[in-house]
């Protein structure tokens, strides 16, 4: 077989797709193999780097900048993606005494759509990370909307991430502003932090998270999610995978069925020189890669063992597969984070640009207190004496 740039592949001839309906014949024609080469290359230097910082290699070099310690790839595995991995350790695996299956839901969608990482200790104003949880059950009826609206007011003013840097949410911010103004009018306050908050409470409200709760696939839960204003393919998709990690809801992260973004979008392109921006924009091409990919080499990343599940509370493993290669999910962040990698590779200041909002070791109950107190008024002896 040959691909886009010609080259004939004898070894290509005799390959077995992982999937009857993704033979290797299907798309070769329009990719080109040297570039896949060069993916696979950063995909094992972003494997090999994360190993390192979770200490499981003695040591990690790199031979190009825009792969250094310091410059942010969301991980390609799905256990090795630190939101992911909050989502798994510190709400879905906890046992619904503790978290509904109602709350799991809301706590999982809040972490994509405000996207920094220490988005749910400070709402709540908790350290703690496996009791961080907002009560979207009760979320209108209780003090839960004030507090949690006071603490991320409270977070702005002592300068704490709330939003990521990495992603745009002007159609988030669209649609919960209005929903705003529609819960209190006039009352409404346009430019505060928690409408976002209460957008995903009120979504839950009328019946979002009861329709994914019976959804079978995530094809379908895209669908429910899509069908809401503010919510386009990208946030729909990556919702939807977020909480694909939910061992009690029905779909999981290697479906066949796949949205990509932008990002992925720009790199399939790069992949597939051949392919029109129909294929492109469909997501079939992803689905090819996900049941080809050790043609191209992707079989010779090793996932560590460590990272080939996570347990719930009673020690059983919440994935319904061990990752231990590129899943549908992956293989779509894979190819997102090979843009971004792309487009920086020899930009020196984009490249220390790239950083992901993390919380570090901040004590948020200790920060919101101090800010808390400074807004308080000073108390005068005459107020006293009253």
């Amino acid at each position: 077989m040959r691909d886009c740039t010609g080259t004939n592949y004898s070894e290509a001839d005799h390959f077995e797709s992982f999937h009857v309906d993704y033979p290797l014949e299907k798309y070769f024609s329009l990719c080109d193999v040297e570039k896949f080469r060069d993916f696979k290359y950063f995909t094992e230097e972003v494997n090999k780097r994360a190993e390192w910082q979770k200490g499981l290699r003695e040591s990690y070099s790199h031979k190009e900048y825009a792969l250094n310690p310091n410059t942010e790839y969301f991980h390609p595995i799905i256990t090795y993606d630190d939101r992911m991995l909050y989502i798994m350790e510190n709400i879905v695996s906890l046992p619904n005494t503790k978290l509904s299956l109602y709350n799991k839901i809301g706590n999982t969608i809040i972490s994509h759509f405000y996207g920094a990482r220490g988005i749910h200790q400070i709402a709540t104003r908790t350290n703690d990370v496996k009791s961080a949880h907002v009560d979207f059950e009760h979320y209108f009826e209780s003090n839960e909307r004030e507090r949690v609206r006071k603490n991320l007011e409270l977070a702005q003013k002592a300068g704490l991430s709330i939003y990521g840097s990495t992603e745009l949410r002007t159609s988030l911010f669209g649609a919960a502003n209005k929903r705003q103004y529609k819960l209190f009018g006039d009352k409404a306050d346009l430019k505060h932090p928690g409408n976002i908050m209460d957008w995903v409470a009120d979504l839950g409200r009328n019946g979002l998270f009861e329709e994914m709760i019976k959804s079978q696939s995530i094809a379908t839960t895209f669908d429910i999610l899509t069908a809401n204003e503010g919510i386009g393919n990208y946030y729909g998709f990556h919702c939807s995978t977020s909480n694909s990690v939910n061992p009690e809801l029905a779909w999981h992260n290697d479906e066949n069925f796949v949205k990509p973004g932008p990002g992925a979008q720009y790199t399939l392109g790069l992949l597939f020189p051949k392919a029109t921006s129909k294929q492109i924009a469909s997501g079939d091409l992803i689905i090819w890669f996900r049941h080809n990919q050790k043609f191209f080499g992707f079989g010779d990343i090793i996932i560590h063992e460590s990272a080939h599940n996570v347990v719930n509370h009673n020690g059983n493993k919440i994935l319904h597969a061990d990752q231990v290669e590129m899943m549908t999910y992956g293989s779509e962040v894979g190819m997102c984070q090979y843009g971004i990698f792309c487009k920086i590779r020899n930009d020196k200041k984009a490249i220390d640009r790239r950083k992901v909002t993390r919380l570090s070791d901040i004590d948020v109950v200790q920060v919101l207190e101090q800010i808390e107190m400074k807004d308080k008024p000073a108390t005068t002896l005459e107020g006293f004496l009253q």
